[in-house]
């Protein structure tokens, strides 16, 4: 069967389904083009793929560039306020039509010979036209349209599969505490008003697919950051660290989809109370006191292939290439909140996440060091073995470990694997 040999080269070809097992990863899957050209058609085009929120395209014209995979498109809000997602590609010769990240226009122009195409992606401008024969048929050369694209309480996603589930079935277990991280708004609503920071590194898109959800590394490699917060009890990365009597666990969710949670204890939520005594009653309220303690656990909820919903944010990963990656980062604000919960959300964010931050640079360092280690041909194989033994099924059909066990991981390369050894590709 084919595979790739000692090198990670090919021998004849991949077949996706040598190189994951259960327990172990092939170091080709995170370095080989052959296997991320596959990822791109078989993964990102056939699943839903998030490519923005509703807050950032508020107004008529709206627009901002995204990306499916490895593919560039435009998310905009129609004259009619339909959300699109279009293909930011002219049809004529190839140019993307879209350069900037965010903007307000109702047209795309080419830069390149200056076709002209409605927020709706028609064309409707060629410059000297009577240079092309009578027949020339403009309707035939749009902008294509993504073929699906859905919007769940102003998360936006799109895919190029047209007979894909519907966008709810497809969260499948996650959809609950995709709930909760909304909820945390008395309004059950988020901005991403606050804008973004961007962070590049040097290695696979699948590194930051695993860490979101890995609960063994923290204690090692963000100890110093941690040890730094415990001193100011009323931020939430000082909350993490001290893991205060709330329950932790993972849990590996259909299609992909993972999370990593702990709930929250007295001391956590008291400390909440305090700090904004008026917004967490209202939210209290609102939701009775069970469904409160729910939404004040600490959640990283990872959507495949390319969503985290993590504390305070919501990160995008974009895959460039077998070894570079850009992840987006969102701070979150919340509708309803009082501006100083907001600013202080986004001060928090500010410490653990920007460039200047203490938590994204070491994820960043380490996702180098491991593309780097797979250089050495003798070692093969990647372990996934953590909590194997007494992973637990649950009725609903996912699978249950400790906060520090491999079980999202897992569940995540048995997605990865089903995909990429399924028959045929979404165009």
């Amino acid at each position: 069967m084919d595979t790739l040999d000692r090198t990670g080269r090919p021998e004849a070809g991949i077949d996706a389904g040598d190189l994951v097992r259960e327990d172990r990863i092939h170091r080709g899957v995170y370095s080989h083009p052959e296997v991320f050209d596959l990822e791109m058609r078989r993964i990102f085009n056939r699943t839903w793929v998030f490519v923005g929120h509703e807050s950032e395209v508020t107004n008529t014209g709206d627009f901002k560039a995204s990306y499916i995979g490895t593919q560039p498109v435009i998310l905009t809000k129609d004259e009619n306020g339909e959300i699109r997602v279009l293909v930011n590609r002219c049809p004529h010769r190839g140019s993307i039509v879209c350069r900037e990240a965010k903007g307000n226009s109702n047209f795309f122009r080419c830069p390149y010979h200056g076709w002209t195409f409605k927020n709706t992606g028609d064309l409707v401008g060629v410059p000297r036209r009577k240079r092309y024969p009578e027949d020339f048929d403009l309707s035939e050369l749009n902008l294509q349209q993504v073929p699906r694209v859905e919007n769940y309480r102003g998360l936006v996603f799109a895919s190029f599969n047209p007979e894909i589930e519907g966008l709810v079935g497809y969260l499948a277990q996650a959809k609950p505490y995709v709930d909760a991280f909304l909820d945390l708004s008395v309004e059950g609503e988020i901005s991403l008003s606050a804008g973004a920071n961007q962070h590049e590194y040097p290695g696979n898109w699948k590194f930051q697919m695993e860490n979101g959800v890995d609960g063994y590394h923290a204690m090692f490699l963000h100890d110093s950051f941690f040890k730094i917060q415990a001193r100011s009890q009323d931020r939430v990365h000082a909350r993490i660290a001290s893991r205060d009597e709330g329950k932790g666990w993972t849990e590996a969710f259909s299609n992909g989809h993972a999370i990593l949670a702990r709930e929250a204890g007295d001391k956590t939520i008291d400390e909440l109370k305090s700090a904004h005594p008026e917004y967490f009653a209202r939210l209290e309220e609102k939701h009775g006191p069970e469904r409160f303690r729910e939404l004040m656990a600490q959640m990283n909820i990872f959507i495949f292939p390319n969503l985290y919903l993590i504390l305070n944010q919501v990160r995008v990963i974009r895959p460039v290439s077998p070894t570079k990656t850009v992840v987006n980062m969102y701070p979150v604000m919340l509708n309803g909140a009082p501006e100083e919960l907001n600013e202080q959300r986004l001060r928090e964010h500010e410490e653990g996440f920007s460039a200047a931050g203490f938590v994204g640079p070491d994820d960043y360092e380490a996702f180098a060091c491991v593309q780097e280690g797979l250089k050495a041909e003798s070692v093969e194989w990647l372990v996934l073995l953590r909590g194997i033994h007494d992973e637990k099924v649950l009725e609903n059909g996912s699978r249950w470990g400790q906060p520090s066990d491999e079980t999202p991981q897992r569940g995540q390369y048995r997605e990865w694997r089903r995909l990429m050894t399924m028959d045929g590709e979404a165009k």
